[in-house]
C-alpha cells in the first residue's frame, strides 16, 4: 500500500513539515514520483516512524536516531544502556535542583553565610600550567576538569598550585555555553614541547574569595569590577576561578571555596 504525504501524516499523527524534515535528515526517505513530484510512503515506513517516535521519547537526538536505525539488535542494546546511564545522571541533577528549590520555599533553619568580598591586590608571579580549552556548558565544564585531572595524573608533574578555569567568553542559546580554559599549575623541570603547557606572564592582579555555591559567584565578580573602577584600574583579560574546595573535597555546596581573580592595568 502506498500513501500520499497527507494520508501518511494523518495515519501517524505527525505533521507534513516534520515528515519533510525527516526526509532532509535521511531518517525516512519516501518514494518520489518523478512525473508529479508526489511523495509516497509504505507500511514499512509506518514501522520506521513508530521507531523514530519511540527514540525521540527516549531523548535521542536526530543524529543519534539516524545511527540507531542503522544498528543491529546487539548494538541497540549497548546504545540503550548508554542512554539509560545518561538519563540517570540527568535525573540526579533534577533531584538536586528540586531539593534546592524546596530549600528556597521552606523555612530556613540554617545560618546563611554572608560573603564580605575583601579584594586583594598584588603581583602574580609567572608560572606554567597544563591547559585544556573547549566550548562547554556547566556539565561540560566539570567533565573538562576531570579530563584535566586525568592528563595531569598521566603526566605526573610536580604541582605548583590549585586547578583553575579561565572564562574567555559566554555563548547564549538554550543553555549557557562557555569558551573556557582549565589549567593545573606545574613546575617545569625541563623544556617540554607540548602545546597544552602554557606560560602565564607576571601581571598586576586582584582577587577575592567566594564562599559557598557557584550560584551567587557573580557577586565576587562584581566586587572586583567595583574595586578596579574605584581605584583607577581597568580589568585586563578574562576572569579566573581557582578552586580551593569544590565537590571533590566538600559534600555541601555551602562549603565550596573559590578564588576569583583578574589581571588589571592603570587607566
Amino acid at each position: 500500500m502506498l500513501y500520499k504525504i497527507g494520508e501518511f501524516s494523518k495515519i501517524n499523527k505527525i505533521s507534513q513539515r516534520m515528515l519533510r524534515y525527516y526526509d532532509e535528515k535521511s531518517l525516512l526517505k519516501p518514494r518520489k514520483d518523478e512525473v508529479n513530484g508526489y511523495r509516497y510512503y509504505t507500511n514499512d515506513d509506518i514501522k520506521t516512524v513508530s521507531k523514530i517516535k519511540l527514540l525521540r521519547k527516549y531523548h535521542f537526538s536526530m543524529d543519534e536516531i539516524k545511527h540507531v536505525l542503522e544498528m543491529d539488535s546487539e548494538a541497540i542494546k549497548a546504545i540503550f544502556q548508554q542512554k539509560i546511564a545518561e538519563l540517570n545522571e540527568k535525573a540526579m541533577e533534577y533531584i538536586d535542583v528540586i531539593e534546592e528549590m524546596k530549600a528556597c520555599i521552606e523555612p530556613n533553619q540554617t545560618i546563611t553565610r554572608v560573603n564580605a568580598y575583601d579584594v586583594f591586590w598584588g603581583v602574580r608571579k609567572p608560572f606554567h600550567a597544563f591547559c585544556l580549552r573547549n566550548v562547554v556548558d556547566e556539565a561540560g565544564l566539570e567533565l573538562l576538569l576531570e579530563q584535566l585531572q586525568y592528563h595531569v595524573n598521566k603526566m605526573n608533574p610536580v604541582l605548583s598550585g590549585k586547578a583553575f578555569s579561565i572564562f574567555h567568553s559566554v555563548q547564549e542559546s538554550d543553555v549557557y555555553r562557555y569558551d573556557v580554559e582549565v589549567g593545573q599549575p606545574i613546575l617545569l623541570e625541563r623544556e617540554i614541547t607540548d602545546s597544552r603547557i602554557q606560560c602565564f606572564e607576571e601581571t598586576n592582579y586582584i582577587s577575592t574569595i567566594h564562599m559557598g555555591s557557584y550560584d551567587s559567584i557573580s557577586f565576587a565578580y562584581s566586587a572586583l569590577y567595583d574595586w578596579a573602577s574605584s581605584h583607577g584600574y581597568r580589568l585586563d583579560g578574562p576572569f579566573i576561578e581557582k578552586y580551593y574546595a569544590d565537590k571533590s573535597v566538600a559534600i555541601d555546596k555551602d562549603d565550596f571555596v573559590t578564588e576569583v581573580g583578574i589581571a588589571i592595568k592603570r587607566h
